[in-house]
């Protein structure tokens, strides 16, 4: 368990906060490890606190804080740490689905914008906003074609968001991580 967050002495540059974990070892007691938290902000160690992580140490001797290699860290760290670019089979295919969503975010965003001004258009000034237009201009037209536009366009982008997901799944299971097995000298905590 994640004991205390220590952070660096003010100075110019400050670093990545100091994490101390505490280990029950069977037959040792209670002994202590200390890493560097993987998260860069300073001070961002203290929401930690408390967290479970597992590591791996080789001995049990109390004055060797620094054997430790954490395997396993909570889970918005693991998230913090993700590549901003997914890898791996499925990455081309929800890079291409998550350009679909973003393409379907602006069409809502205009759709709504452009719903707006034509009411107020064909509602309030009863058409004569649009007088000055071309005779092909149906401002009928262009506000139910707007109006589908707001309403469908979040349909969209919640498919599309469900197809990054689909295609982001399908490749960690073809890429598994490999679990870590705890072993002599290990600890799960």
């Amino acid at each position: 368990m994640i004991e205390q967050a220590i952070e660096e002495s003010p100075s110019e540059v400050q670093g990545p906060d100091t994490l101390v974990i505490s280990v029950d070892v069977p037959g040792h007691g209670s002994i202590r490890r200390k890493v560097i938290c993987p998260l860069p902000m300073p001070g961002s160690g203290r929401g930690l606190v408390g967290q479970t992580v597992g590591l791996r140490h080789v001995t049990d001797d109390p004055d060797h804080v620094d054997d430790v290699l954490v395997v396993r860290w909570p889970s918005e760290v693991t998230r913090a740490l993700q590549p901003l670019r997914p890898g791996g089979p499925g990455a081309g295919l929800a890079r291409a689905w998550r350009f679909l969503a973003q393409c379907a975010a602006v069409v809502t965003a205009g759709g709504i914008l452009l719903t707006v001004v034509m009411f107020i258009g064909v509602v309030f000034t009863a058409g004569e906003l649009f007088a000055d237009l071309p005779a092909w201009f149906r401002p009928w037209e262009v506000l139910a074609a707007s109006a589908g536009a707001a309403v469908l366009g979040p349909l969209a982008f919640a498919f599309c968001g469900a197809r990054v997901t689909t295609a982001l799944s399908r490749s960690r299971r073809m890429n598994p991580t490999p679990t870590p097995t705890t072993r002599t000298g290990e600890s799960s905590c």
